[in-house]
């Protein structure tokens, strides 16, 4: 994998709720670049990727959940280790419920990196169609969802 690059894309055809009413998003996992742009919501994907839903309990928990594989037999499955998959899985999901939280919106894409410590994986949250109320500016909106950053304290 030259490119370290993961993406993760909302699908609302993966959403649930659990049984207290707690809203679950999901979301597919892809390897790269030209998959991600392939990808259409709703479909089964046409290439290596993943479906995970993240919830956000009552309790003011987050989880993150494993859905399925698709394409399990691929190279990149054989490549990319179990406990790195499951290290991202949860940050993903505290990094989008957190972003949920902060602005009522699901994130629509999230696109991971692993940094050079290979525990530490930097996000960059995608919106497509962002509506922030009056009083919110993008810059305070920023401002609010980098402040603490509480889903790197899981």
């Amino acid at each position: 994998m030259s490119d370290n690059r993961l993406f993760l894309i909302y699908d609302t055809s993966f959403d649930e709720m659990d049984a207290e009413g707690c809203p679950g998003f999901g979301y597919v996992l892809l390897f790269n670049s030209d998959d991600a742009e392939q990808y259409q919501l709703g479909e089964n994907p046409t290439c290596p990727a993943v479906s995970m839903l993240f919830t956000d309990h009552a309790d003011g928990s987050i989880s993150g959940d494993l859905l399925g594989w698709a394409h399990v037999d691929a190279d990149i499955f054989q490549q990319f280790p179990l406990g790195q998959f499951f290290l991202l899985m949860e940050q993903a999901a505290q990094v989008a419920i957190n972003a949920y939280r902060q602005v009522g919106q699901v994130p629509d894409r999230l696109l991971a990196q692993h940094l050079d410590d290979e525990e530490l994986i930097q996000f960059d949250i995608q919106f497509n169609d962002l509506q922030l109320n009056e009083q919110q500016s993008e810059r305070q909106l920023a401002q609010s969802l980098m402040s603490g950053r509480p889903y790197l304290d899981s």
